[in-house]
């Protein structure tokens, strides 16, 4: 029976323990890795192995634009949650209104970088409240920096479909990444995805809904590991 490594890639303003109940649930599948940006940690980067073993890709929110393309092809499992290809509408009328809100987070995080967080989080979290977040030591241009190259991202689908498999999740009340841009993505990579879509979860959702997550994926993840409960 081969292992399965799981990497797991977090969003902006959070870090690697936002994995914990995933990397508590799926020891039993393989061993558990984080990347942390390092916006409250030391950075961590992820090793690029040629091991073979299974390997499982796990992101949130912008955490899909941070993983090396070379990972893509190792893929034999991508699991996308609150995630999106280009953060803003694609619809220019909608767009110019994302983008101008964007910028206002933008200016107003280089003065009160904590109001801003504080405030993301509550609407990361809705419709539930947040979690205690230690806030009082922060990377703060690297946060700053981020948020500003928000504003063009754009991750290749491409580098998408080179995963084996795709299970895309996305809450229908997310407050950051409307639930729509979870099936656009879906709808561009449906030849090798399945989508699902959780009734009141917001953008925070392998959080506070990580039990549900797991059960949709876990199917998937016992075929690579060869696991049978």
């Amino acid at each position: 029976m081969a292992d399965c490594r799981f990497i797991a890639f977090h969003g902006w303003g959070f870090n690697d323990q936002y994995w914990k109940p995933w990397a508590n649930y799926l020891s039993e599948y393989g061993y558990f890795e984080t990347y942390d940006r390092g916006y409250f940690n030391e950075p961590k980067e992820v090793e690029i192995l040629t091991v073979p073993v299974s390997t499982v890709l796990i992101t949130h929110s912008y955490g899909l634009h941070w993983i090396d393309e070379s990972l893509f092809s190792q893929a034999d499992l991508l699991i996308v949650t609150s995630g999106f290809l280009y953060f803003h509408p694609y619809a220019a009328q909608y767009r110019r209104r994302s983008r101008l809100v964007l910028q206002e987070m933008v200016n107003e995080f280089e003065v009160h970088p904590e109001q801003v967080l504080k405030e993301f989080y509550e609407n990361c979290y809705a419709p539930e409240s947040p979690p205690q977040i230690d806030i009082s030591d922060i990377n703060h241009q690297l946060l700053l920096e981020d948020l500003q190259d928000l504003q063009d991202a754009e991750q290749n689908v491409h580098l998408l479909r080179k995963a084996d498999k795709i299970c895309i999740i996305h809450g229908s009340d997310d407050h950051i990444v409307p639930y729509k841009k979870g099936r656009q993505l879906y709808t561009q990579l449906q030849a090798q995805a399945q989508y699902f879509e959780i009734k009141n979860a917001g953008h925070a959702l392998p959080y506070t809904h990580y039990k549900q997550c797991l059960e949709f994926v876990t199917p998937e993840i016992e075929k690579l590991a060869e696991i049978k409960l």
